[in-house]
């Protein structure tokens, strides 16, 4: 649920939306899920096999500071990890070897540019352990394939739609504007997004990462 705190000189975040833009459970069969209120998700960028000519860590630090900005930096924020075992998210390259594995689920098929896994227990999202080292506590792994991502203007839109996964959206927009569209081709999250993240942080989860 959203939680706003006022300080001296905050601006108050307006009420959330009576309802979002589209379905933010579209892809869970109904199921919210997201971080709890107050979370500082750790993110482990993995620069293997990442091309020179690409900035994935320049992708991922602007798509965190995209959607912490939608929430005017209440309810959840990032910090860049730099160890695996230090994270709650992982975004790799598809070329670069699996650092964790599936906890109980199938592991997710290549698919598209992007694929956001998350292994669902009862009402708490599995940790995915690590394949090497301590288990970690893991919840969220992100895979970019670099053929969808030939640009950075690309790869930003690519990882700030896979982030929007990663923070509760389950869904797909219809609308091409949307960071949200299920073939994102811009990185500036638009009204219908951040109405969509402010509706769905404003929900009980019944899914916690």
């Amino acid at each position: 649920m959203l939680s706003v705190v006022a300080c001296a000189g905050d601006t108050p975040l307006a009420p959330p939306p009576a309802s979002p833009a589209f379905d933010p459970t579209q892809l869970t069969g109904g199921v919210r899920y997201r971080w709890p209120s107050g979370r500082t998700i750790a993110v482990f960028v993995d620069p293997t096999a990442v091309p020179s000519t690409l900035d994935l860590a320049g992708a991922v630090t602007a798509g965190t500071t995209a959607w912490v900005a939608a929430l005017q930096n209440r309810d959840f924020t990032f910090r860049i990890a730099s160890r695996a075992d230090d994270a709650d998210v992982i975004i790799h390259l598809r070329d670069a070897p699996a650092l964790v594995g599936a906890a109980t689920c199938s592991a997710p098929s290549p698919s598209g540019g992007g694929v956001t896994f998350i292994c669902p227990g009862t009402d708490t999202a599995l940790t995915l352990p690590l394949l090497t080292g301590p288990r970690g506590r893991v919840k969220v792994d992100i895979t970019i394939a670099t053929f969808s991502s030939t640009t950075n203007t690309q790869l930003r839109a690519l990882v700030t739609h896979e982030l929007g996964h990663a923070v509760g959206i389950g869904g797909h927009s219809t609308q091409p504007t949307d960071v949200m569209f299920a073939a994102p081709t811009t990185a500036q999250l638009s009204d219908r997004d951040i109405q969509t993240l402010r509706w769905l942080v404003a929900q009980p989860y019944q899914l916690r990462l």
